[in-house]
């Protein structure tokens, strides 16, 4: 029997996020003991993309994604009917749950983004980001990266900000700045769906067919670089790996190849470069490039 919890969530949180229509407040939970096939159906039926996972106290102590169901349940599902049926919650979920502060969560999701690779972040009363099992009463609402991604986007679709709070002065200033990108693939379909998709994104796409020796001295701190590292050959990506960590500007290295992200751990080595698994979504790259932070601030690995 199904143990999912019906939280009414409130609309205000005693004025902590009024007016921050960026947190959804339409939170699903899901007890720790409770199915896999639950889960499907309740993201189904709630038309949600996670889960918060809570414990016999009443603490969200984890969170279960729709990548968590891809990659952890659904081979299961198709090899082990069986197994699959056993499955429980707390043998998929994601732990230790990872939050941001509704006080600064505008800071905390870019920065544990780029540190952790995570792409969801409940939210939490106060105004620091916390690792743990925080009260369900706590927790006030969700962002994930990719709502962050959208709200990039819709900055970018703006004609200009409202007349009535600026000057024709500002209006100008504050038009999206075009930024370069250079694209590195061999494969001309995938090169093709770059150009137009990042061209719409308000970026100058260039393109080149391969890693040229000397290449990362002609880049500079604020350069833009899409590498589709599948597309080179063994030798080609022996190379690449190589030579990342001299590198600067912003990179994002795609692959489909999962068994490649602890290799990527060990090579991308500052908070400016990421690896990004196929399928990969172009507006979330295009907002990693715009939120990078900066390559002198310090160096992180990302996942």
């Amino acid at each position: 029997m199904s143990r999912e919890k019906e939280i009414s969530t409130p609309k205000d949180h005693g004025g902590i996020v009024a007016g921050l229509s960026l947190i959804s407040t339409n939170l699903a939970f899901i007890h720790r003991d409770d199915s896999m096939a639950n889960v499907v159906e309740r993201m189904t039926t709630r038309k949600v993309s996670s889960l918060l996972v809570y414990d016999n106290e009443e603490r969200v102590v984890g969170i279960v994604t729709e990548r968590d169901v891809v990659r952890k349940y659904v081979p299961v599902l198709l090899l082990k009917k069986d197994v699959a049926a056993k499955t429980t919650v707390a043998t998929v979920m994601t732990m230790p749950l990872v939050c941001a502060s509704a006080g600064n969560f505008s800071r905390d999701i870019p920065r544990l983004h780029t540190e952790l690779g995570i792409r969801h972040f409940p939210i939490v009363r106060g105004l620091h980001a916390t690792r743990g099992a925080p009260l369900i009463p706590d927790v006030v609402g969700m962002v994930s990266a990719t709502d962050l991604a959208r709200q990039y986007l819709k900055r970018l679709a703006r004609k200009g900000p409202d007349p009535s709070k600026t000057t024709l002065h500002h209006a100008e200033s504050a038009a999206p700045e075009t930024r370069h990108l250079l694209v590195l693939s061999k494969d001309p379909d995938a090169a093709k769906l770059y150009q137009t998709v990042f061209g719409q994104l308000n970026f100058d796409v260039s393109m080149e067919p391969a890693v040229l020796p000397g290449m990362a001295r002609n880049l500079k701190d604020d350069s833009c670089v899409l590498l589709e590292f599948d597309s080179f050959t063994p030798e080609e990506q022996k190379h690449i790996l190589t030579g990342l960590p001299a590198w600067p500007g912003h990179l994002v290295v795609t692959t489909g190849r999962e068994e490649l992200l602890d290799v990527f751990r060990k090579h991308l080595h500052s908070s400016h470069q990421h690896v990004a698994l196929k399928p990969i979504n172009l507006p979330h790259c295009a907002w990693l490039f715009a939120n990078s932070q900066d390559p002198r601030s310090g160096s992180v690995r990302n996942t």
